[in-house]
């Protein structure tokens, strides 16, 4: 019995962590953009940030009774901002088969921050949690290939230089 409390215990400690609160989060909250979509992006941030151990599959099973990999629909690369503004990535469709390269995650980096800012908000992040959160977005998102991404898209000057 003290085996099974113990093991009780450390799931209990895994699921307080903000990485198994942000994962619970988005598979538990449909009024958020489409919960899968987000909880993929989730996903992806942290399989890039952990990906030289073996945490996030014990986390994903202790989450998820039952996990036994992650299926299709995925983001399978990390995220860049393209010449548009928009945060893209590369994702594997419904079927398991198809890349889909530069899939637009969101239209812009003030809508990422703003949607990530917000499930901080909801999952209670403590400042240190949020900035250890942020600064694995940033390590997902790593790329910005405006000309000038302080350059404000309403300035006429702005559609002169945008490539699609």
């Amino acid at each position: 019995m003290l085996i099974d409390l113990a093991a009780t215990r450390h799931a209990d400690e895994l699921r307080a962590t903000w990485q198994g609160r942000l994962l619970a989060a988005t598979s538990t909250n449909p009024e958020r953009v489409p919960s899968n979509e987000l909880q993929a992006v989730i996903l992806s941030i942290l399989a890039h940030c952990y990906d030289d151990t073996d945490a996030l599959p014990v986390l994903l099973r202790v989450l998820f009774p039952g996990f036994e990999s992650i299926v299709a629909p995925f983001i399978c690369s990390v995220a860049h901002i393209d010449k548009a503004g928009r945060i893209v990535a590369d994702t594997i469709n419904r079927n398991g088969w198809a890349l889909h390269r530069n899939t637009v995650l969101f239209g812009s980096s003030a809508h990422l921050q703003g949607m990530m800012r917000s499930l901080a908000d909801d999952v209670a992040l403590s400042d240190l949690e949020r900035i250890e959160f942020f600064k694995c977005i940033h390590l997902w998102c790593p790329a910005d290939h405006r000309l000038d991404p302080a350059m404000d898209p309403r300035d006429p000057d702005a559609k002169r230089y945008r490539y699609h």
